[in-house]
Protein backbone atom coordinates (compact mmCIF):
# COMPACT_ATOMS: atom_id res chain seq x y z
CA UNK A 1 0.00 0.00 0.00
CA UNK A 2 1.39 3.67 -1.01
CA UNK A 3 0.03 6.69 0.45
CA UNK A 4 0.86 10.51 -0.05
CA UNK A 5 0.13 12.28 3.05
CA UNK A 6 -0.46 15.97 3.80
CA UNK A 7 -1.89 18.53 6.15
CA UNK A 8 -2.99 17.83 9.95
CA UNK A 9 -6.09 15.94 9.84
CA UNK A 10 -5.75 12.18 10.49
CA UNK A 11 -5.45 9.67 7.87
CA UNK A 12 -6.68 6.13 7.90
CA UNK A 13 -4.25 3.84 6.49
CA UNK A 14 -5.68 0.89 7.39
CA UNK A 15 -9.37 1.74 7.82
CA UNK A 16 -11.49 -0.71 10.46
CA UNK A 17 -12.92 -4.02 8.41
CA UNK A 18 -9.77 -3.40 5.60
CA UNK A 19 -9.03 -6.81 6.34
CA UNK A 20 -5.55 -6.03 6.47
CA UNK A 21 -3.91 -6.79 10.15
CA UNK A 22 -0.24 -7.85 10.04
CA UNK A 23 1.80 -5.23 8.36
CA UNK A 24 5.47 -6.12 8.79
CA UNK A 25 6.70 -2.80 7.12
CA UNK A 26 6.01 0.71 7.26
CA UNK A 27 8.26 3.23 5.72
CA UNK A 28 7.61 7.02 6.36
CA UNK A 29 9.67 9.76 3.96
CA UNK A 30 9.66 13.46 4.83
CA UNK A 31 8.94 14.53 1.64
CA UNK A 32 9.12 18.27 2.23
CA UNK A 33 11.71 20.18 0.93
CA UNK A 34 13.04 22.38 4.07
CA UNK A 35 10.58 21.43 7.06
CA UNK A 36 10.74 18.28 10.07
CA UNK A 37 7.28 16.95 10.81
CA UNK A 38 6.13 15.33 13.89
CA UNK A 39 4.54 11.98 13.04
CA UNK A 40 2.10 10.21 15.23
CA UNK A 41 1.37 6.68 13.68
CA UNK A 42 -1.62 4.79 15.75
CA UNK A 43 -3.74 1.88 16.07
CA UNK A 44 -7.62 2.84 17.11
CA UNK A 45 -10.94 1.41 17.37
CA UNK A 46 -14.03 3.92 16.59
CA UNK A 47 -16.30 5.19 18.66
CA UNK A 48 -20.19 5.17 17.06
CA UNK A 49 -19.68 8.48 16.24
CA UNK A 50 -16.70 7.96 13.99
CA UNK A 51 -14.08 9.26 16.53
CA UNK A 52 -11.02 7.59 17.67
CA UNK A 53 -12.30 5.54 20.77
CA UNK A 54 -8.96 3.39 21.54
CA UNK A 55 -6.12 4.73 20.76
CA UNK A 56 -2.77 3.05 20.92
CA UNK A 57 0.47 4.87 19.86
CA UNK A 58 2.78 3.37 17.83
CA UNK A 59 5.18 6.45 17.31
CA UNK A 60 4.10 9.66 18.85
CA UNK A 61 5.69 13.11 18.02
CA UNK A 62 8.12 11.34 16.03
CA UNK A 63 10.20 14.00 14.61
CA UNK A 64 11.53 13.33 11.00
CA UNK A 65 13.65 15.82 9.59
CA UNK A 66 13.46 17.61 6.14
CA UNK A 67 14.11 14.78 3.22
CA UNK A 68 14.50 11.88 6.18
CA UNK A 69 12.52 8.71 6.69
CA UNK A 70 11.72 6.43 9.56
CA UNK A 71 11.30 2.70 8.30
CA UNK A 72 9.75 0.36 10.89
CA UNK A 73 10.37 -3.41 10.61
CA UNK A 74 8.34 -5.70 12.81
CA UNK A 75 6.43 -9.21 12.66
CA UNK A 76 4.39 -8.20 15.84
CA UNK A 77 2.21 -5.65 14.78
CA UNK A 78 -0.64 -7.18 14.27
CA UNK A 79 -4.15 -6.43 15.09
CA UNK A 80 -7.78 -7.11 14.86
CA UNK A 81 -9.03 -5.22 11.38
CA UNK A 82 -11.83 -7.81 10.07
CA UNK A 83 -15.04 -5.99 11.25
CA UNK A 84 -15.58 -2.48 10.99
CA UNK A 85 -15.67 -2.35 14.74
CA UNK A 86 -12.66 -3.64 15.03
CA UNK A 87 -8.96 -1.30 14.62
CA UNK A 88 -8.04 0.56 12.38
CA UNK A 89 -3.86 2.10 11.60
CA UNK A 90 -3.58 5.89 11.46
CA UNK A 91 -1.25 8.79 10.60
CA UNK A 92 -1.52 12.73 12.03
CA UNK A 93 1.42 14.94 11.21
CA UNK A 94 1.63 18.51 13.27
CA UNK A 95 1.52 20.93 10.58
CA UNK A 96 -0.83 21.87 7.06
CA UNK A 97 2.29 21.96 5.09
CA UNK A 98 3.65 18.82 6.49
CA UNK A 99 3.96 15.77 3.76
CA UNK A 100 5.11 12.26 3.79
CA UNK A 101 5.15 9.15 1.59
CA UNK A 102 4.14 6.11 3.25
CA UNK A 103 4.98 2.25 2.21
CA UNK A 104 3.01 -0.03 4.34
CA UNK A 105 3.52 -4.01 3.48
Amino acid sequence: MFFNISGITDVALISPGGGFSNAKTIHIVNTHASDPVLVDLYISTLSSGGSAASVYYILKSHYITSNEYFNLESDVLSFDNNSSTGHGLYIALNNTSSTVDVIIK
